[in-house]
């Protein structure tokens, strides 16, 4: 039994201090390839100050040792080292051959970094190298997933279904596919990937992954019970519970989408969608103080939340609290692209606080969207009327009896309108 082998068996019994020992022993008497193999081994349980030292042996005992480069490259990596790993890798030239396994190192350091580009451009040349290596177009795979390149990662991963390949690096293909697929708007062909992976055991991400494709689908009672599934596996998954309260507010459960929401801003107590899901539950069971406390706490937390911010102001302007829907609102009616839905709630603010220039403006801002509402129409005609506005007046009322023609009230104004300007 060689050195290493002992030092191997010692470090299964936690003897450490022999272990150490029988180290010094494997540096002074094994064979480079034995003590290649304790590094690999060294390197795997986290040992990696004692499979550097191995590695730097065997360069200095033979330069071309390029495996124990790659092997210093790998535990720079680890140990946050990037410019070291980098150099590591530079010097391992394009003849030797753990070059293609260099290449795919590379690329996995160029991606925590972030340039993705040059992370792919060592993947192209490692499937030039390797054109029919499994690891490379699932690299390349996940690659061009993060990069939401999702034709080139469904090809890829494409490519290792061809294979029979299901699962790589306990990762499944199938599944993989489906998020390609799903990134691409192929909903239905998704599902069908992934609903047999999920039919007994299945991971929180697949039961995740299903539930959304379900809920996107409009399949709400389906997603509501396959989120339920992956609440009751794993409750602690955050991110089960929006696709969950946004389906059974769909299916028209607001009682239980208030109480899924409820539970899981216990877990996720950030989660702004999930405030505004929340509350909009709540006005669906009527209670508007539920409503209200939750879009507070999620504005306690982003004071800028638009989207909570616009629904507090609609709650607020049915109490009648006209100028907290003038703090709430008018920021938002300076954005660009500003919802009309805002200009219009601000206008009636505004009139109602008797800021007649103010709600003027927001009527004009809003008219242009919704000059097909009756409704809104009605309101505006109406603030023209008390303002003496006649010109937009007569024209805001045959817009609005091209919409509602059979009106008699407004019919009978605009000939008034009409009637009074022949006279003068």
């Amino acid at each position: 039994m060689s050195y290493s082998e002992q030092m191997l068996a010692a470090l299964d019994d936690q003897n450490l201090q022999q272990a150490d020992q029988l180290f010094k022993q494997a540096l002074a008497n094994d064979d480079p390839e034995t003590l290649f193999n304790l590094a690999e081994e060294l390197q795997a349980l986290g040992f990696s100050v004692q499979s550097g030292q191995i590695a730097r042996q065997l360069l200095r005992q033979d330069p071309d040792a390029d495996e124990a480069r790659l092997m210093l490259a790998e535990l720079a990596i680890n140990d946050d080292q990037t410019d070291q790993a980098l150099n590591w890798l530079a010097q391992i030239k394009p003849e030797s051959p753990v070059y293609p396994q260099s290449l795919l190192t590379a690329a996995d350091l160029y991606q925590t970094l972030n340039l993705l580009e040059v992370s792919e451009q060592k993947l192209l040349q490692a499937k030039v190298l390797l054109p029919d290596e499994p690891v490379v177009d699932f690299a390349l795979g996940e690659l061009y997933l993060t990069m939401g390149r999702y034709q080139e990662a469904l090809a890829a991963y494409q490519r290792l279904a061809d294979q029979k390949i299901e699962y790589l690096a306990q990762v499944s293909i199938n599944q993989r596919r489906a998020e390609a697929l799903a990134g691409l708007g192929e909903y239905e062909e998704a599902v069908e990937l992934l609903t047999p992976l999920t039919e007994s055991l299945a991971t929180d991400d697949q039961l995740f992954q299903l539930g959304v494709l379900q809920h996107n689908l409009h399949r709400e009672s389906a997603a509501i019970k396959t989120l339920t599934r992956l609440q009751q596996q794993n409750s602690d998954y955050s991110g089960l519970y929006e696709p969950l309260v946004a389906s059974e507010l769909a299916a028209e459960q607001p009682e239980q989408a208030l109480q899924s929401a409820q539970v899981g801003l216990g877990y996720d107590e950030f989660n702004l969608n999930l405030y505004r899901l929340g509350a909009e539950a709540a006005l669906k069971t009527g209670d508007t103080k539920k409503a209200s406390d939750l879009l507070e706490k999620g504005l306690a937390i982003d004071n800028d939340a638009e989207s909570l911010r616009a629904l507090l102001g609609t709650i607020v302007l049915r109490e009648g609290h006209y100028q907290r829907v003038v703090d709430l609102l008018a920021p938002l009616a300076t954005a660009d692209q500003a919802d009309p839905q805002v200009a219009w709630e601000l206008a009636v603010a505004y009139d109602h606080l008797d800021q007649v220039e103010a709600a003027n403006s927001a009527y004009f801002q809003a008219y242009a969207e919704l000059k097909d509402n009756p409704d809104f129409m009605r309101q505006f005609i109406n603030f023209l009327q008390e303002e003496g506005q006649t010109a937009p007046l007569k024209l805001a009322l045959q817009q609005y009896l091209r919409l509602v023609p059979d009106d008699p009230e407004y019919t009978e104004l605009l000939l008034d309108l009409e009637s009074d300007q022949d006279d003068n």
